[in-house]
C-alpha cells in the first residue's frame, strides 16, 4: 500500500470502493483544490470524499500528497496539476510553483520579465504580485515546455491543467517594445501549447487548457483540445460570473455537440466550470450549481464532465444531483421557448435559459423519477430564469 493510501487508512480505502459501487462509478464530475495562499491544510477527510465522486481532479503542483492519495483511493481518476502559462509569482518560492517557469529561474535569467515602453517590469495588481513573462519569446516557451514535462514525468499527475490564457489574464498595454498586437500574444500562447501538448503525449500524458472564449472562437476552442482536453471557466456565463442570454448560452454550448463543426475530438475531455461567487448565499450557489448542471446535462447528452468552484478554484461546490451518471440521452434535447428539457436511460432534465425574471415556466414532470433527497417529485413545478432540475430514475418503479 502506498503512502498515500496508508495515510488515509484501509477503512477509508474501502468507503471510497463502496460509495462508488453504490453510485454506479464516479459520477462525470471533477474536484479543483487551489490554495490560494500556498499553505495547505489537513485534506484528508475532503479527498476521501470526493475520491468516490470525480472522474478528473485538479490540484496544485506541490500538492503532491493530495495526488497520491487521490491515485491510491482512486486508481481511474485523473489527476491534473495547475499550471499557469504566462505568469510568475515572486510569493512561490518552490521548489514547485504553479508556474512552468518559477520566478527565481526567470529572474536568474532576466530576459524572460515582459516589460513596458519605460522598461518596467509588467505585474498584474498595479505592480504587485505575479508578473506577465514574455511568452512569445521562443526560448521561454521551450524551457516552459522542458521543465513543466519533467516535471510531471515521474509523478502522480496524469497530466496538467494550463491555465493563464489571455480571456483569464490582465490585458497587456499594447504596444510592447517586442510585441505588436494581441493576435501576435494569442499565437504565442497556442505556439506554447502545442509544444506542450506534444511533449506530454509523448510522455503518455494529456493537457488540457483553459479557454474562456469557445464561442466566440470554436476553430481554437476544438483545435487546442487534441493534446487532451479543454476546459470552460464560465460555463454558461462569462469568467466574471455574469449569467448568459438565452442565445449566447446556445452558442456556448453548441461546442459540445458533436457532429457539429468545430466540435471536440471524441476522446477529449471537456470541463464545464460553473464559478459560484464566494458572496451567493447557499441556498443561492445551489440553484446555481444545480442550474449549470442541468444545462451540461440537456446540451452535452453526458459528454464531457461538470465543475462548480469559487472563481479562484479555491472550493469546489457538491450538490446530490452530482452524484448521478444519468445514462446515455434517449432523444435530443427539445425546447418550448426558453425551456429545454432531456430524457436519459437512468434521468430526466430541464432546465430555463431565460433571462428576464418574468420568464418563469410551468414544468410538468414525468412520473417514475426522484428528487435528490429520494423523495418522488410533484406532478408540476416552476422553473424561474436560469433555473434547473435533475431528476434521476425510480429503480422501484421503472425498469432502467
Amino acid at each position: 500500500m502506498s503512502a498515500g493510501s496508508s495515510a488515509l487508512g484501509v477503512d477509508a480505502e474501502a468507503e471510497v470502493h463502496s460509495a462508488r459501487e453504490m453510485a454506479g462509478g464516479p459520477a462525470p464530475v471533477v474536484w479543483a483544490r487551489r490554495a490560494v495562499s500556498g499553505a495547505l491544510g489537513d485534506d484528508g477527510d475532503d479527498v476521501a470524499r470526493w475520491a468516490s465522486r470525480c472522474r478528473v481532479a485538479v490540484v496544485d503542483a506541490w500538492d503532491l500528497g493530495t495526488a497520491e492519495r487521490f491515485k491510491a483511493l482512486a486508481p481511474d481518476t485523473r489527476i491534473l496539476c495547475r499550471k499557469h502559462l504566462t505568469m510568475a509569482d515572486p510569493a512561490e518560492t518552490g521548489p514547485r510553483t504553479s508556474s512552468g517557469i518559477s520566478y527565481a529561474r526567470a529572474e536568474a535569467h532576466g530576459g524572460w520579465f515582459a516589460t513596458d515602453r519605460a522598461g518596467q517590469r509588467i505585474g498584474w495588481d498595479e505592480g504587485t504580485g505575479p508578473v506577465h513573462l514574455r511568452v512569445w519569446d521562443p526560448e521561454y516557451r521551450a524551457a516552459w515546455v522542458d521543465a513543466v514535462t519533467a516535471e510531471v514525468r515521474d509523478s502522480p499527475f496524469d497530466g496538467v491543467l494550463a491555465v493563464g490564457d489571455l480571456e483569464a489574464t490582465p490585458p497587456l498595454d499594447l504596444p510592447l517594445p517586442d510585441l505588436g498586437s494581441k493576435g501576435q500574444q494569442r499565437e504565442a500562447v497556442d505556439n506554447l501549447i502545442h509544444a506542450a501538448g506534444a511533449a506530454l503525449v509523448g510522455d503518455g500524458k494529456i493537457l488540457v487548457t483553459a479557454l474562456g472564449d469557445a464561442r466566440r472562437s470554436p476553430d481554437r476552442w476544438s483545435g487546442l483540445a487534441r493534446w487532451g482536453g479543454v476546459l470552460e471557466p464560465g460555463w454558461m456565463s462569462t469568467v466574471g460570473g455574469r449569467l448568459l442570454d438565452p442565445g449566447t448560452a446556445r452558442q456556448q454550448a453548441d461546442r459540445l455537440c458533436q457532429g457539429e463543426e468545430h466540435s471536440l475530438p471524441e476522446d477529449a475531455v471537456a470541463i464545464l466550470r460553473t464559478p459560484v461567487p464566494v458572496d451567493l448565499a447557499e441556498e443561492a450557489a445551489e440553484d446555481l450549481v444545480r442550474y449549470g448542471l442541468a444545462a451540461f446535462w440537456v446540451f452535452g447528452g453526458g459528454r464531457g464532465l461538470y465543475a462548480a468552484t469559487s472563481p479562484d478554484g479555491s472550493h469546489s461546490h457538491w450538490i446530490t444531483d452530482m452524484q448521478w451518471d444519468l445514462g446515455l440521452p434517449l432523444e435530443p434535447p427539445s425546447v418550448v421557448v426558453n425551456l429545454w428539457s432531456r430524457t436519459f436511460s437512468a434521468g430526466w432534465v430541464a432546465v430555463n435559459l431565460a433571462s428576464d425574471g418574468r420568464r418563469r415556466r410551468h414544468v410538468t414532470l414525468p412520473t417514475g423519477y426522484l428528487l435528490p433527497d429520494g423523495s418522488r417529485p410533484p406532478e408540476q413545478v416552476v422553473l424561474g430564469p436560469h433555473q434547473g432540475m435533475v431528476l434521476v430514475r425510480d429503480p422501484g418503479t421503472v425498469q432502467i
